[in-house]
């Protein structure tokens, strides 16, 4: 699974910012910002003022590996294409954080409108895809997503806009919701903002572009091996979380290189009540990373997070350590340069993907589609406020140009087809919105399912796919029956994947 690269703070060698060292203020056009938003601003130093701050929430790429034929042959899009259904009349975007070169190859999306929503607030200026701001920015990623959707919606208003992190959301969202946008796709997801309930930053901005009529389409996310959830249990009282397994640690399979692995718990609300810290050893007991932030004061977040230098492919090994404070409090951990032993598929869904009213997109293998379950990796709901999550699945393991024919993987690849899919709807169907058509998509997918059981949580509605275009009919769309809501609460889920 490929995750943002890991790279140095700024520095002369490589004029790119890292992971985790930025920070955002909520002042608007902060003295020196990088760059700013109506609500906040980013700043390459935390402020020497007194004003609150806290690490800038950058996203993660929900891409498995690296159309696109296999997409148009799961969602059945040819005849649609032959009736004349081709995405016209609709205006969809891309928000990603990896559009380098594409300067250089404008034939590959011909007569697509690109904005940067770092260089200025309002994403007036078009992109300089050979002047990236971070190292995760070195990449196709973005152009990959959009030739998706060229692919299977040939004549819909395509724009690419640069997102890469909270405040270039906030800025990408008013943009989308003044310019009418009818679907935004976006194959990212937000760490450490929220408890994966619905609230925070990230889900407010989510809910901003809702009201404002622009339906996200939103990566469930690559994160069903990598995920862990459990309450903190420490019956020996030695201030160490103990595993089901009767351990204090809890195994992760890393790769080799700086690795990164963040551990919060549930007091986004009321940040400093317990204080936790984080300790990665290899197998040999040396320690290969930590973090000791303590949560107290400005940038509180109940959040650790920690580079683990793995000097060799293998196992290592979390340590969860209460500092101080209440011992009731729900944790998690995300390790999305790895796999975590016995992993919880269930709740590995990040944000915006948990806010309920987004579409959230799970993937299902391209090449067997109407037979494959969702991909092992997969992001799985409910959320941690209980919501049923992904909304529905689509194809992956698609080849395009950007990455050639060794595949795009992921719910990167399968978010941008579902949300050419709903463009081709809403070219069928004028007088509709987005959300309708999403409805009409949820309504025709496929599942093998005539009860909703916990496989749900990995598909959501089933595969996306799209019927024959000229049947009669073709606006009434399958509803579960509205008991399935009330007896939802009752269906007992698995609490990890076997």
């Amino acid at each position: 699974m490929l995750g943002m690269l890991v790279t140095p703070a700024w520095s002369q060698d490589t004029g790119l910012y890292g992971d985790w060292q930025l920070y955002r203020v909520d002042v608007p056009d902060y003295p020196g910002a990088l760059a700013t938003s109506e609500k906040g601003s980013v700043l390459a130093e935390p402020p020497d003022d007194g004003t609150p701050w806290r690490i800038e929430s950058v996203p993660e790429l929900d891409v498995g590996s690296y159309v696109s034929w296999e997409a148009l042959e799961a969602l059945d899009v040819s005849p649609w294409h032959e009736a004349g259904f081709t995405g016209q009349g609709v205006k969809v975007a891309v928000f990603d954080l990896q559009w380098y070169g594409f300067d250089l190859i404008p034939e590959e999306l011909p007569g697509v409108e690109s904005h940067d929503c770092w260089a200025h607030e309002g994403c007036t200026p078009s992109m300089d895809s050979l002047r990236p701001r971070f190292g995760s920015e070195t990449g196709v990623h973005g152009l990959a997503c959009a030739e998706v959707i060229r692919d299977i919606a040939p004549d819909a208003e395509l724009h690419i806009v640069r997102v890469n992190g909270q405040t270039t959301f906030e800025n990408a969202a008013a943009w989308a919701v003044r310019n009418e946008i009818d679907v935004v796709s976006m194959s990212l997801s937000f760490f450490s903002s929220s408890f994966y309930d619905g609230t925070g930053p990230v889900a407010e901005i989510a809910e901003e572009m809702v009201d404002g009529g622009v339906l996200l389409a939103t990566s469930a996310g690559n994160y069903a091996e990598s995920h862990w959830l459990e309450d903190f249990k420490d019956d020996d009282n030695d201030g160490l979380h103990e595993f089901p397994w009767g351990s204090e640690y809890l195994p992760i399979s890393l790769g080799e290189g700086a690795k990164k692995i963040v551990l919060e718990w549930d007091q986004h609300n009321n940040c400093g009540d317990t204080d936790f810290d984080a300790y990665i050893y290899a197998e040999d007991g040396r320690l290969v990373g930590k973090s000791i932030d303590e949560q107290d004061g400005d940038g509180c977040d109940p959040v650790e997070r920690v580079t683990a230098n793995a000097d060799e492919e293998g196992w290592y090994y979390l340590q969860v350590q209460r500092v101080r404070g209440d011992p009731a409090v729900r944790f998690g951990v995300f390790a999305n340069s790895g796999d975590i032993y016995k992993s919880m598929a269930e709740g590995s869904i990040a944000d915006p993907g948990v806010v309920p009213d987004v579409l959230t997109v799970g993937a299902v293998r391209a090449n067997g589609y109407m037979q494959n379950g969702p991909e092992s990796f997969s992001s799985w709901g409910p959320t941690n406020a209980g919501v049923a999550k992904p909304d529905i699945a689509g194809p992956d393991g698609l080849t395009s140009s950007a990455y050639g024919n060794t595949g795009f993987y992921g719910t990167s690849a399968s978010t941008p087809a579902v949300a050419g899919a709903i463009a081709l709807v809403m070219s069928r169907e004028p007088d509709i919105d987005a959300f309708e058509a999403a409805d009409r998509l949820r309504g025709w997918a496929s599942t093998d399912r005539h009860t909703w059981e916990p496989a749900d949580y990995g598909m959501g509605a089933g595969r996306a796919r799209l019927p024959d275009p000229e049947s009669e009919g073709l606006g009434c769309s399958r509803h579960r029956p509205w008991f399935f809501a009330l007896l939802l609460p009752l269906v007992p889920l698995r609490r990890r994947r076997s």
